[in-house]
């Protein structure tokens, strides 16, 4: 396990994997508070249609996921806003929607493109660009967080409450919403688009479960995504099995601890 240190590419997954635990980290703490869940779930996946059309286009991937994944943000929240649809359901129409689009385009071309990395992710596989292009994406989305994380907590706490002191509640929506976009994109080197829901839901549930107060939860959101990441490379490399679902069973089986020890701490 240790010589794999020495490996430039090791070495690059190791620091990709912890800009992407900081920011699904960071993210996480939103996600469960404000229960977007299943919108993160469906941004990622609208992510796939944008793959598939600058596939088609011979645009970057990259850039046609953050466009799709951008666009399905901005429309949920807008929907949303007019009251004509919950954030739910307004992402599941529009995720639907992306999808076929790029089933469609992904039948007009034959493609080079990873399928199986795009879903599942294979962090082992990042280069020097991908390294760079995550680390400036997740510094630009935790200085945004930083930047507004008062107004974006008392929104997620209590709308109504936040409406009242001044805050732009659907501002602070739009704002969440897009962020889980641009995250989403970054961590799909990472984890894939199947997975990269659960690593912006295990970090903040596992968190939840051990504390009560936002500080300890924002705090335990982050270091579980670092545990979750970090462990599920090492897990990866010494089992031999996919970075991306070790990933995930890692982090699942912290939560299952961090529920356990809950319980057994409530029954004292």
């Amino acid at each position: 396990m240790i010589e794999f240190l020495g490996y430039p590419f090791f070495q690059r997954a190791l620091l990709s994997g912890v800009v992407v635990a900081l920011v699904c980290g960071s993210l996480s703490f939103f996600v469960v508070l404000r229960r977007l869940a299943f919108v993160g779930s469906g941004v990622a996946h609208a992510a796939f249609g944008g793959v598939a059309l600058a596939t088609l286009i011979g645009a970057p991937p990259g850039m046609g996921a953050l466009a799709a994944a951008v666009t399905v943000a901005f429309a949920t929240a807008k929907a949303s806003d007019e009251g004509a649809l919950s954030e739910d359901t307004a992402v599941g129409v529009f995720t639907v929607a992306a999808m076929a689009v790029g089933v469609v385009a992904l039948s007009f071309v034959q493609t080079s493109v990873d399928l199986f990395g795009l879903m599942f992710g294979n962090i082992l596989t990042v280069d020097p660009i991908d390294l760079l292009e995550l680390t400036g994406v997740g510094a630009a989305v935790l200085v945004a967080t930083a930047a507004f994380f008062r107004p974006l907590l008392l929104a997620s706490v209590d709308e109504d409450g936040a409406a009242t002191s001044g805050v732009d509640v659907a501002r602070m929506r739009m704002l969440v919403l897009l962020l889980l976009a641009v995250t989403v994109v970054v961590a799909l080197k990472v984890v894939g688009i199947l997975l990269v829901s659960a690593l912006l839901v295990l970090p903040g549930a596992t968190s939840r479960a051990l504390f009560d107060r936002w500080p300890g939860l924002l705090v335990g959101s982050v270091v579980a995504a670092l545990v979750m990441v970090l462990g599920g490379l090492l897990l990866s490399v010494a089992l031999d099995v996919p970075s991306g679902a070790a990933i995930i069973l890692t982090g699942t089986l912290l939560f299952v601890a961090a529920i356990g020890w809950r319980r057994k701490a409530e029954r004292r």
